[in-house]
């Protein structure tokens, strides 16, 4: 209960970051968006609705269509996106803080851009949606095994098009794109942040000592038995992953055992497993009870 209970406070926090970023930043500037946000802003252009309630709609549809042909399953993982995300538009509509912080276009794409994409990242994160068109998008891809991206590209791409009509220049449409490009880097990052890490493999034929030396720092390796494939010598090598903080370290190790070892430095772009998504801070406690004498039972 208290995962699920972290969970969705993290989603709502996504939400109310992104929400804020539209609302204080790139409504404001006229800067052309995608999603249901950008169908709301064609809305209170044509017809003086505010955004929050053509989102609420649009959302709402989008919901009772996953429902119905993804089932209720699918429906609670978008639940709390679908009516939580127009509920924070309508309050920061509302909200003196969060209107006329810059009348700079470009600075209010740059902070738009980074702060939605920072909320949609902690929210897709979290395994829920956004809401929106990739409700669409993932229905199609269910029932028609259409990719996920194509129907989403397509449909932001008919709502940003579709803003076009009313734009008041050329800036707006370049910084629309900007805006995408934007949140779209950011929330890529945030979804992986946190599990910066590189892959280390090791050619040495001191493989036996460098093998130890990794056992006595507590850094967990795979050897792989080979050949060189020029001299067909007998080649073993080591793999491991490490944080990145800790690769300089790692390195001079190797280089003191072996000063002609073979290294190969790779980064890392998720890593899931012990020492890394569960059992985290076990191997500071290892080492701390080597430096202390004593042996801790994994």
């Amino acid at each position: 209960m208290k995962q699920i209970l972290m969970k969705y406070i993290a989603v709502f926090l996504g939400l109310a970051i992104a929400a804020f970023g539209i609302v204080a930043f790139v409504l404001p500037s006229g800067v052309m968006i995608g999603s249901s946000t950008g169908a709301g802003r064609v809305m209170e252009y044509l017809y003086g609705i505010p955004v929050s309630y053509t989102v609420a709609v649009f959302n709402g549809i989008l919901f009772l269509a996953g429902w119905i042909a993804l089932g209720k399953k699918f429906a609670a993982s978008i639940l709390v996106s679908t009516f939580a995300y127009p509920m924070l538009i309508h309050l920061f509509e509302h909200t003196r803080f969060a209107a006329g912080i810059t009348d700079n276009a470009m600075l209010a794409t740059i902070y738009g851009g980074v702060l939605a994409g920072v909320g949609m990242g902690i929210v897709i994160r979290c395994g829920a949606s956004t809401g929106g068109t990739d409700i669409l998008a993932v229905i199609l891809n269910r029932k028609l095994g259409i990719s996920v991206g194509l129907p989403m590209y397509l449909i932001d791409f008919a709502i940003l098009l579709s803003q076009v009509f009313f734009a008041r220049g050329a800036d707006e449409i370049l910084l629309g794109i900007l805006l995408t490009f934007f949140y779209s880097m950011v929330a890529d990052k945030v979804v992986v942040a946190g599990g910066s890490a590189v892959q280390l493999l090791v050619i040495s034929s001191r493989f036996q000592e460098i093998r130890q030396r990794f056992s006595d720092m507590v850094i967990g390796n795979t050897v792989f038995y080979g050949e060189s494939g020029y001299t067909a010598v007998r080649q073993d090598t080591l793999l491991c992953v490490i944080s990145a903080r800790d690769l300089n370290l790692v390195q001079r190790e190797i280089l003191q055992i072996d000063p002609e070892a073979f290294l190969s430095i790779s980064s890392v772009k998720e890593v899931k497993g012990r020492g890394f998504s569960f059992d985290m801070g076990l191997a500071k406690q290892i080492r701390k009870g080597k430096a202390d004498g004593r042996d801790i039972i994994v």
